[in-house]
C-alpha cells in the first residue's frame, strides 16, 4: 500500500516481506517513509500497525491511498527473518 499527504511531500510505502526462498510473511511489512522523494526511515511493522497508521492518516490528516505495493514483496536477510518468527 502507498499513502501520500495532501501535498504529496510525505509518502508512506508498505511492502510485504519475503524470504530468499520467496516465503511471504503475511503479518509483517516494510514501512518506508519518504519526504520530498528522500527516504527518511525504514522499519518493519505488523499488519495491525499498518491498518492503524493508514486509518489515522486518511481519517485525520487527509492522506490519500495512492498505490498498491502488494505485488512488490521485499527480501530480508536471515537475521531479520529470525526475528520475525
Amino acid at each position: 500500500m502507498k499513502i501520500s499527504s495532501k501535498e504529496g511531500t510525505v509518502v508512506l510505502d508498505y511492502y510485504p516481506l519475503k524470504s530468499w526462498q520467496s516465503k511471504i510473511f503475511p503479518e509483517k511489512y516494510l514501512r518506508v517513509l519518504s519526504f520530498k522523494g528522500d527516504i527518511q526511515n525504514k522499519r518493519i511493522v505488523t499488519q495491525d500497525k499498518l491498518d492503524e497508521e493508514v486509518r489515522d492518516r486518511v481519517d485525520n490528516y487527509n492522506y490519500k491511498i495512492t498505490g498498491n505495493n502488494d505485488n512488490l514483496p521485499q527480501f530480508f536477510t536471515s537475521e531479520v527473518l529470525l526475528w520475525l518468527h
